[in-house]
């Protein structure tokens, strides 16, 4: 974890909302690239705990190969005993070059295997025989690869929109209709500031903007993103595929980019409240004490008449000795 963290409540997670395994066929690409397609599911794995990542999704070209072996791989003893070892948490996705040639990721629970990307790949009518790469496409449209993502309850994330193979390189008629579509709420984008098309301003759209490392290689090459290179900040209570759906529908108040948060966004007043323990009042923590653990920042107390929040704050009051 980013920290340690041991209140209740919600605290920020680095997620890498794009990444690449040798299971995409331009993984390592480049003059190196037969001795990176080596590289194991292990090393793979610390590549990014050496990183600090708290959360990856695991979205290769059009295949999702690596994903059983990465799980196994996380539950290797020797790997936990690894001096770089730290809670990793992952989750299965996929890149999918859709007819048009745009990039769309779609991200997955994280009980989802390689079979379970494997059907969904043959249901957008992706050819079988060119998994891994992204040159081929889909034959259903990009609208119906949203579908298909949220009927199998993902969330589908366009992929660098602003740059090759993004769907702000597409105009008219076509961007129009994508642009309509309700399945989306989220995207990635390249440069944060880069400028919106026209269309986008004009149908007053507020996608959620995320940032992923879309790492092919896992070492800082001159001009290549590595892991920890790029992320997203994202706000939940444990990472989860409905709490990242919810800090997406959040938006900026559970979403900030690496490139936006230099500091820690986990970080808080070094004299803050733990916790309250009443024990022996009147009527409150008489069988047993009355425990309630704080979190760092908002605290909000919410009951019925009667359930003892007026209470609580007095409670705190004397302790506090304020008068």
């Amino acid at each position: 974890m980013s920290t340690e963290w041991n209140w209740p409540g919600a605290r920020w997670w680095k997620f890498d909302f794009h990444t690449h395994t040798p299971a995409s066929d331009d993984y390592g690409k480049g003059p190196d690239q037969a001795r990176f397609k080596t590289r194991t599911p292990e090393e793979w794995l610390l590549d990014y705990m050496r990183a600090g990542i708290d959360c990856v999704a695991i979205t290769d070209h059009n295949t999702g190969a690596w994903i059983d072996k990465l799980k196994e791989a996380l539950e290797n003893p020797k790997l936990q005993n690894h001096s770089y070892f730290r809670p990793l948490y992952l989750f299965p996705g996929v890149e999918i070059s859709v007819y048009g040639g745009v990039h769309l990721i779609g991200i997955f629970d994280r009980d989802w295997s390689t079979s379970d990307i494997d059907s969904l790949i043959g249901a957008v009518n992706f050819p079988t025989d060119k998994k891994g790469t992204s040159d081929a496409v889909t034959q259903m449209s990009f609208n119906g690869v949203v579908e298909a993502i949220n009927k199998a309850g993902g969330i589908a994330i366009p992929a660098h929109v602003d740059a090759s193979s993004g769907l702000f390189k597409l105009e008219g008629n076509t961007l129009s209709q994508i642009l309509d579509c309700r399945g989306i709420f989220a995207m990635e984008t390249v440069d944060a500031s880069c400028t919106k098309p026209p269309l986008y301003t004009e149908k007053k759209l507020r996608w959620t903007e995320v940032l992923g490392s879309d790492a092919h290689h896992f070492n800082g090459q001159p001009g290549q993103r590595y892991p920890g290179s790029h992320f997203t900040w994202v706000k939940m209570r444990t990472p989860s595929l409905e709490g990242l759906r919810l800090a997406l529908l959040d938006g900026p108040l559970s979403i900030r980019r690496s490139d936006q948060e230099t500091g820690d966004p986990n970080r808080h007043a070094p004299l803050v409240l733990e916790s309250i323990e009443i024990t022996q009042a009147r009527y409150m923590g008489r069988a047993k004490p009355f425990a309630l653990g704080l979190n760092p920042w908002l605290n909000a107390i919410v009951g019925g008449r009667g359930t003892g929040k007026s209470t609580l704050i007095e409670f705190l009051r004397l302790a506090l000795r304020r008068t």
